[in-house]
């Protein structure tokens, strides 16, 4: 299958692609202590899309890879406070175009409602209760996505999990994921998808894939989208065969942790300190690890940073926070990745003389 790469300058790719892959992953990771900043991303790369490039898939060579980042996230990207009555529905995000552009954000997260087949999916947070979102469907959320990305083709990959929230029926299962897919493919044409298949490749399954080295290089994604099925149930099997196939598909099951599930590749796992050994496990793995930095207002409230200096010394790739930067009135408490550009190597997994530039410099 032909990828789509943007334009980029001779001095970038020198920056970008002469680090050596020399895997840490043996060491425990570090942290520092100084304040992360991050970039607004106002310096707009344009590109044309039409332009080939090879294939992601492949044996690993010099380059930075994806697994090899860490990268700042929202918890319930869309949501808007409902109001304080619920202390834990009490927080609210920026656009999602926003957060990319004014505080760094790589990751994010969305709450899927199906109305039927062939019909717009909502985007928000709990039915009747708490229903306010900065974007009101699948394809209006995406679609601001879009739009940043095309103005900023340098990035490196954004990584989104979509959590389909509609009561599971066998009988529209296979209809409304098509429906899903269908609506995603609307916006982000594939060629800019990181998918299932680009690292699997010629291994058996997807986590052979990634065994084998497939993580794409970052440099081989820039601009583009991957999507993770935030599912651990019915959704999830419908998705996969039961259980044993990801071929053709547009998003990577979630695992949860459970390295032995033949999809096995990319993981949610919420508390950086119970979830540790977990988390280790799969980033020696070289899986990719989403994880948390606070969550229901219980750190923030506190002012507490204990669980996201261990999510980011646990070498996690992306970090959930409901208060990314700049830190508000609220409360005492913000959470961002040190001497991030935004993002910046992974401690864990990175080799030595990997910089945060080379990962993505805006």
């Amino acid at each position: 299958m032909t990828r789509l790469v943007p334009q980029c300058c001779l001095a970038w790719t020198l920056a970008a692609c002469g680090a050596p892959v020399v895997t840490t992953t043996d060491e425990a990771g570090t942290t520092t202590s100084t304040t992360g900043t991050t970039t607004t991303g106002t310096a707009a790369t344009t590109g044309d899309t039409s332009e080939t490039a090879p294939t992601t898939t492949g044996a690993p060579d010099d380059r930075l890879r994806l697994h090899q980042l860490q990268a700042l996230g929202t918890h319930n990207s869309y949501h808007l406070s409902p109001g304080t009555s619920v202390k834990e529905w009490d927080y609210t995000h920026l656009p999602l175009d926003q957060q990319l552009a004014q505080q760094g954000v790589r990751k994010f997260e969305l709450d899927l409602w199906f109305g039927g087949v062939d019909e717009p999916i909502a985007v928000y947070h709990i039915d009747l209760l708490d229903t306010a979102s900065t974007c009101a469907t699948l394809v209006d959320c995406l679609m601001t996505l879009k739009t940043w990305s095309d103005g900023h083709l340098m990035h490196h990959p954004l990584y989104v999990m979509l959590e389909v929230k509609t009561a599971f029926d066998q009988a529209t299962a296979q209809e409304l994921l098509a429906t899903l897919e269908s609506q995603i493919l609307s916006v982000w044409p594939e060629e800019r998808l990181v998918v299932p298949d680009d690292v699997q490749g010629s291994a058996a399954n997807l986590r052979d894939g990634v065994a084998a080295g497939g993580w794409p290089a970052i440099d081989d994604a820039r601009g583009k989208l991957l999507l993770v099925l935030h599912d651990g149930g019915k959704w999830r099997e419908a998705y996969t065969a039961g259980g044993t196939s990801t071929v053709g598909r547009l998003l990577f099951p979630d695992a949860f942790g459970d390295l032995t599930l033949p999809f096995a590749a990319v993981h949610s796992l919420n508390d950086p300190v119970g979830d540790a050994a977990r988390i280790d496990a799969a980033v020696v793995a070289g899986h990719l690890v989403r994880t948390r930095a606070d969550a229901d207002n219980v750190e923030p409230s506190a002012g507490d940073t204990a669980r996201g200096d261990a999510a980011l010394a646990s070498g996690a790739h992306f970090i959930s926070t409901d208060y990314p930067p700049p830190k508000g009135a609220k409360y005492d408490y913000v959470f961002a990745v040190p001497n991030g550009t935004p993002s910046r190597c992974n401690p864990r997994t990175a080799p030595p003389d990997c910089t945060p530039a080379a990962i993505e410099a805006l």
